[in-house]
């Protein structure tokens, strides 16, 4: 049994794969928010994956650590992948990353002051994930200049960051990102994607983005990359997650590490690109159901635990009338099934 914990906002990530399709895991896996972690008076007795870790608060993480530990008091049997309060926040990973060697840029605090950078260097929400917030900035006067523009709350250091910018062309002269996921003991490719421009999304409808799906197919069914990846991934501290990189001179250059990765249905993507995407899906689905069946709790219950805090928002919505139901009648890791029928009648 798994319990993936996430943002209610971005559980897409995890429901837009496991609510689409048949797989073995339906039944075995439950979705909560950090809210109805810290506020549900029982809990899962399962593995816990603790997703979307880099857009908790500090005014939440208290109340979820806390929750957590006392899970752990009544489950000490439960595994917990990404223990937020040993991750922390993306600046943490980074600088971890940097520390160990693995990064040659860094990424730091926009306190930081400007003369001690290697330019050019670019702005970046620390909450987010839709990339630079700025061009990219050649001088210490144009990044006082920038970081001046900000509003007195986002200069505060605590939601944006400074980050040395890495020249990721490949052979061909284009920005080139590439992805591996970890699930625990399981690592594999997970994209790789070039650009016109040097913000390398990977985007489909992005005119920059230069497609390579034989390339991408290969690179997908390779184990290129796997040594440094598990040492980055190791280094970071994060048993879950995905790492976006560029290989540069021999040597992984690790972007950031997402603790709450989306998977593309293949069915969303252009037909050249189905292929690739199908098979980062099987991988992703083994990977889980290679964590699960490791899993101590082969029926899935539920313990009191203490130390609640707050309530859980109420929501008004159909997904949400249909999931309070299952909750009510214990029957909430069958949820990824029943929403499945509903999207296939288009209820949700």
């Amino acid at each position: 049994m798994i319990t993936f914990v996430a943002t209610y906002e971005h559980q897409y990530a995890i429901r837009d794969v496991l609510e689409t399709r048949d797989h073995a895991l339906h039944g075995r896996i439950v979705i909560m928010d950090y809210d109805e972690l810290v506020s549900w008076r029982r809990l899962p007795r399962t593995t816990y994956v603790f997703a979307d870790i880099e857009r908790l608060t500090a005014a939440q993480l208290p109340a979820v650590m806390k929750r957590i530990d006392a899970l752990r008091q009544i489950c000490p049997e439960c595994r917990m992948l990404n223990l937020p309060g040993q991750i922390g926040s993306r600046l943490d990973i980074m600088r971890r990353l940097h520390e160990a060697g693995i990064n040659d840029f860094r990424m730091l605090p926009i306190t930081t002051p400007a003369h001690e950078f290697r330019f050019p260097v670019f702005l970046r929400r620390l909450d987010d994930h839709d990339g630079p917030r700025s061009d990219l900035i050649d001088s210490p006067a144009k990044l006082e200049e920038a970081i001046a523009k900000l509003s007195p709350e986002e200069r505060s250091g605590d939601q944006f960051t400074v980050t040395e910018y890495v020249d990721a062309r490949n052979e061909w002269g284009f920005h080139e990102k590439r992805s591996y996921m970890r699930v625990q003991d399981s690592l594999f490719p997970a994209a790789l994607d070039q650009s016109r421009q040097w913000v390398c999304k990977g985007e489909y409808d992005d005119p920059g983005t230069v497609p390579t799906p034989e390339r991408e197919l290969d690179f997908l069914q390779s184990e290129t990359d796997m040594a440094a990846l598990q040492a980055a991934f190791d280094a970071a501290g994060i048993e879950y997650g995905r790492a976006d990189y560029a290989m540069i001179g021999g040597r992984s250059q690790v972007f950031e590490i997402n603790t709450n990765p989306w998977l593309e249905p293949p069915e969303n993507v252009p037909e050249a690109a189905r292929r690739g995407a199908e098979h980062i899906v099987q991988a992703w689905l083994k990977a889980l159901a290679a964590l699960e069946s490791a899993d101590a709790a082969d029926q899935f219950n539920w313990v009191e635990v203490p130390d609640r805090a707050g309530r859980s928002r109420q929501r008004v919505s159909r997904r949400a009338a249909i999931r309070a139901s299952l909750t009510y009648s214990r029957q909430l890791h069958n949820e990824t099934r029943v929403m499945r029928r509903m999207r296939a009648i288009g209820l949700i």
